[in-house]
């Protein structure tokens, strides 16, 4: 059994546990819920080491655990898969599970990393999870982040854990691997092992938790099992009651609106390989394109070529519009490599954007106040949870950094916003305000391309839809519009 028993943390002025008390028995699945910001994540990382409390304890079985020492965690059986992957970029995956817990050989007393064999094991353990390796020798800085992912849920399960803790771990799996990686859950809870699942995905939570556990402003306010609670009492839990979730109704395709970005025959090649293979598509004014598919098949390159990160090998892309601030704006997946600077205040990070920046300089001089009070306004109008504009940006949880780098964007004042995988990780709440602020934007007259491997969010308001694989896509007609359908198409089986 692992217990907290009065768990308070604070970062600054903010509280982020208030005297939790938390139980998960051997042999169950706990589900633990909460609006971002809610907790969920600091209490995860107090039990994980990576964290010491102001106040409380935490025992396993009995035995208290020394507090804030991440490797006396590790020993004591407690492993952890983090929202944002914790990989070292610059090493091969290979070489990062060998610094997990597969087996080691000791030959004339030297402990050594028989690097051959940690590959066996990985390759036997991804396919039991239907989890697809990146090619051999492949660095974790050039993967996408789903693929990173699912390298720390291979390192984590290599310590064979007594305790695995997973925060939102399924944002990021296509359909086929979600069924296995519950699966894998239910086996390990069958083998007597504790599993904390942190999900903002309810239908899931019901679906494989034992008991559920909800957090709110760092309080523990429900204990509940799923057949005390359906969806809509977890809801209300959670946040209060929802309103109506955004429509996608009134944004058509309008074949002679306003083309504000065109894409064609769109080509890139990374170390002779095909990353994108003639991309071609068209965004007009009004309307919001999403493009579906499996995490690895080209979304991030796309992004990045579109936010000029990176040189198409061939092809065109024109943006039309722009007078007034930005012609094109990138909310890029990864908001904690690519999309902000953690040790620097959000003001800081929120000149980043050019067009903002252009907005405070005055003679070549940087009005420091008005950034602060553009920043303020920001966080206000967005409604991000943040100490003020001189917080730095690691101390906003990961759902009010997403929202955040939404500021960002629609503050430069865009024609067109290329979104990828906006709402990873952000609660019920959260997600509907994203998709309302998207479905606004484009409803004014601007175009969006969201990027995502959520299906429900593409079906829920994208108004033409494109599925991509290896690099290629096409275009999905409605009789594609189902999850069963789009699955399919993601796995590359076009012709089926």
């Amino acid at each position: 059994m692992l217990e907290a028993r009065f768990i308070s943390r604070r970062f600054g002025r903010t509280l982020a546990l208030d005297g939790v008390n938390f139980i998960a028995r051997a042999g169950e699945i706990h589900a633990l819920l909460g609006e971002n910001g809610a907790g969920k994540s600091t209490l995860m990382n107090v039990f994980a080491g990576r964290i010491r409390p102001d106040e409380g304890s935490v025992s396993l079985d009995g035995t208290l655990l020394p507090l804030g020492i991440p490797d006396a965690a590790l020993r004591a059986g407690i492993a952890a898969v983090h929202q944002s992957p914790m990989l070292f970029e610059r090493f091969t995956w290979e070489e990062n599970l060998a610094l997990g817990g597969f087996e080691r050989s000791d030959r004339f007393g030297i402990e050594r990393i028989d690097l051959e064999n940690v590959v066996a094991k990985a390759h036997e353990l991804a396919r039991h999870l239907g989890f697809e390796l990146p090619p051999p020798g492949a660095l974790v800085a050039e993967r996408s982040v789903a693929e990173r992912v699912r390298l720390e849920i291979l390192r984590a399960l290599s310590f064979n854990p007594r305790v695995l803790i997973l925060d939102e771990p399924t944002g990021v799996l296509a359909p086929n691997e979600l069924s296995a990686f519950l699966d894998l859950l239910r086996r390990l809870r069958g083998e007597g092992r504790i599993v904390i699942l942190i999900t903002h995905k309810l239908a899931e939570a019901r679906a494989v938790a034992d008991r559920i556990t909800m957090l709110r402003a760092g309080r523990v306010v429900a204990e509940t099992t799923p057949g005390e609670s359906d969806e809509a009492d977890l809801a209300r839990l959670m946040i209060g009651e929802l309103s109506a979730p955004p429509s996608v109704a009134g944004l058509h395709h309008v074949p002679n609106a306003d083309t504000l970005l065109k894409i064609d025959k769109l080509s890139f090649r990374r170390d002779g390989v095909t990353v994108l293979d003639g991309i071609a598509l068209r965004l007009t004014a009004g309307e919001i394109v999403g493009i579906a598919g499996v995490d690895g098949n080209g979304q991030a390159e796309l992004t990045e070529v579109l936010a000029g990160a990176r040189q198409a090998t061939s092809g065109s892309i024109s943006i039309h519009g722009g007078d007034n601030g930005a012609i094109l704006a990138v909310i890029p997946q990864d908001r904690d490599h690519d999309g902000l600077i953690l040790d620097m205040p959000l003001w800081e990070n929120l000149l980043l954007a050019s067009p903002i920046r252009a907005e405070v300089i005055r003679h070549r001089w940087l009005e420091v106040d008005r950034a602060r009070r553009l920043c303020d306004t920001a966080l206000r109008t967005f409604r991000i949870r943040a100490a003020g504009p001189d917080a730095l940006a690691s101390s906003l949880s990961g759902g009010n950094r997403q929202r955040f780098e939404v500021a960002r964007a629609l503050t430069q004042r865009p024609r067109v916003i290329v979104a990828h995988n906006v709402t990873r990780g952000l609660d019920l709440a959260a997600t509907a305000e994203v998709h309302r602020i998207l479905l606004e934007f484009a409803a004014a007259g601007g175009a969006v391309l969201l990027i995502s491997s959520d299906l429900d969010e593409l079906l829920a308001i994208a108004s033409r839809l494109y599925v991509i694989s290896r690099g290629k896509i096409r275009a999905t007609e409605a009789a594609d519009r189902t999850s069963e359908r789009l699955g399919l198409l993601m796995a590359g089986r076009w012709n089926d």
